[in-house]
This record gives structure tokens, sequence and C-alpha cells, in this order.
């Protein structure tokens, strides 16, 4: 994966960052990329905001994918990109899903699909877990 780059993106918003914590976060992903001999081809920067609050911290990591010609499809009023390549909206972000994501994501190319929820109903509703209870 030494080849591809990516970009991680860490939610910095009001609630993310004053209530919980993604200035840690963000010290957390820099020595976790350290550790797993990823930095040198990872971005690391701040986010306003994902609008995600009640799932925060919130951190988006992207593949940075090199323009290529004819990569633009269109009909002239828009343009759209190719494929982005490897993206994920990761939610309540912390040191343990951190590690996580450097090396099953930006490592070893798989999305950490089990660490990504859905929107809740209602913006200020907290999301039910993804854990199937019987």
């Amino acid at each position: 994966m030494a080849d591809r780059r990516f970009r991680i993106v860490i939610c910095r918003g009001p609630e993310c960052g004053d209530r919980r914590g993604s200035a840690a976060l963000h010290e957390v992903f820099r020595s976790v990329l350290e550790a797993n001999g990823a930095r040198e081809h990872t971005e690391l920067v701040w986010q306003s905001c994902f609008g995600r609050c009640t799932q925060g911290p919130n951190v988006l990591v992207r593949e940075i994918v090199a323009a290529q010609p004819g990569a633009l499809v269109g009909s002239g009023f828009a343009a759209l990109p190719g494929p982005r390549g490897l993206t994920a909206l990761y939610n309540r972000m912390d040191a343990a899903r951190a590690l996580r994501v450097v090396v099953e994501h930006v490592n070893g190319g798989q999305i950490v699909r089990d660490l990504i929820e859905r929107p809740g109903i209602h913006p200020h509703d907290p999301v039910a877990s993804n854990r199937k209870d019987s």
C-alpha cells in the first residue's frame, strides 16, 4: 500500500473538538501513523464539521487519487470526478479505532465497515449501536 496516498481529516467542530476530544485524537493518529510506517504517505488535517456531531468525533479517510486525463464525466453543466478510491467517514473515534483505521484502511486497503454508522433519524438523537442483540 506504500504507493497509495491518503488524507485523514479529523473533525474540529465545537462538539467534536471541544466536547469529544478531537485534539487528542489528532495526536493519537499522528503517533499511530508513525508507529505503523504510514506517516510518509498520509496527510493529517482538520475539518470544521462533518454535521454528524452526535456520532463524533468523526474522521474522514480518503485515498488521494491523481487526476487522469478523461477522468471527468459530465454533460457540460456539471462534471463529476472519477473514482475517489478508498473513502470512509468513521464515527465515535478513539485510540483503538484509530489504530484499526491505520492498520486496516490506510495500510491494508480495506474500509473498516463496522466503524461506520448511518446518520440518525434526527440530527440530535444518538445513533444506536451496530450490534444486533437477540
